[in-house]
């Protein structure tokens, strides 16, 4: 007999132990009536068919989606709320013994309640989660028409009034530019106004200077105004020099009197200076009197002199026509007188010689 032998006697053996157990399968599955098979299949597919509606049905879709964000987002917040407070629990924890554990309970301490804390809030908060966010997307789902009416709702009132305000704003523009254009006119017709107006003086400005000049012109080539200034001038000089000597006089005069009582304390100083003083105030409102009567004196007798021109000559003709005449009868007379004196005389010197 070879090794194998063995090995083949064994597997013979589990052979026919497999065949008669399956044929006592067979007889059991046998046994089974025909009607139970039947209603076990219906239920099964019943409840495939009903699994696979709920799957399909958006509303349980819609709160399980949000379930699971909510577990998904509240578990890892609360996972780290729970780390960091189970990391502090732990280390406060921790420093109770660490007298006697030189310090190391209190990293040990850290260590287990962060390991802990994070678990337990990110069980808790998941389980806050799921509840909240189902409770969310089953309430958004119910109320879709609602919700989605006041959307609508807050949409088309959003629209009007956006409406509105760019029909404002348009309005607001339009008179915006119709004020800056009535604006525009008001200014240019004012600046045209100002410029008229600044041309319109600028030129009786012009027309006005052209006149005095020519006025002037004329007044200074008026011989009755070249007259009158020459003699008011020569009067002011003549007036002027004999107001001054005069009132130099009187004043030299008034001031050596005034000086007099005081020649006693001042050895006499007091006279010559008193008459300068005096000589020189004299002098002074005497030139500025004696100038101004001068001139208005030679000024006046200038203009009339030079008004009354013709009047004047005529008189002055008239004289001395008169004169003349009386220097013509005069002359005659003497001739007559001396005519007759010499033919008498030379009588009386024939008859004498006779």
């Amino acid at each position: 007999m070879t090794a194998s032998a063995p090995v083949t006697m064994v597997a013979t053996m589990v052979s026919r132990n497999m065949s008669s157990k399956k044929d006592e399968d067979n007889t059991v599955l046998a046994a089974v009536p025909h009607t139970t098979r039947a209603a076990t299949l219906a239920l099964a597919q019943s409840m495939q068919h009903k699994t696979v509606a709920i799957i399909k049905n958006p509303h349980f879709q819609v709160v399980t989606m949000t379930t699971a964000s909510g577990t998904v987002t509240l578990s890892a917040v609360g996972g780290a709320f729970g780390c960091m407070g189970g990391l502090i629990a732990g280390a406060m924890v921790g420093t109770v013994p660490a007298l006697l554990t030189f310090g190391t309970s209190i990293p040990f301490g850290a260590i287990v309640g962060a390991g802990l804390g994070a678990p337990t809030g990110a069980c808790v908060a998941g389980i806050a989660g799921g509840i909240a966010g189902g409770a969310a997307g089953h309430g958004v789902y119910v109320w879709r028409a609602e919700i989605r009416g006041g959307v609508l709702r807050f949409k088309i009132a959003t629209a009007e009034k956006n409406k509105q305000a760019r029909l404002a704003l348009t309005t607001a523009k339009d008179s915006t530019l119709d004020r800056a254009s009535k604006a525009r006119t008001f200014a240019l017709d004012q600046t045209h106004n100002a410029r008229s107006y600044t041309t319109r003086k600028g030129k009786q400005v012009g027309s006005l200077a052209v006149s005095t000049k020519k006025r002037s012109s004329e007044v200074v080539a008026d011989k009755r105004f070249q007259v009158t200034i020459a003699s008011a001038a020569g009067g002011a000089v003549v007036g002027g020099t004999a107001g001054g000597a005069a009132g130099t006089v009187a004043g030299a005069g008034t001031g050596a009197l005034v000086g007099l009582p005081a020649a006693i304390f001042t050895f006499g100083l007091s006279v010559p200076i008193c008459a300068t003083i005096g000589g020189g105030m004299g002098c002074f409102a005497g030139a500025t009197s004696g100038g101004a009567v001068g001139g208005v004196a030679g000024g006046t007798a200038g203009y009339n002199a030079q008004k009354y021109q013709k009047e004047i000559s005529g008189g002055a003709h008239s004289a001395w026509s008169k004169v003349r005449v009386k220097a013509a009868d005069s002359v005659a007379q003497v001739r007559t007188l001396v005519s007759g004196t010499g033919g008498t005389g030379g009588t009386t010197g024939g008859v004498g010689s006779e």
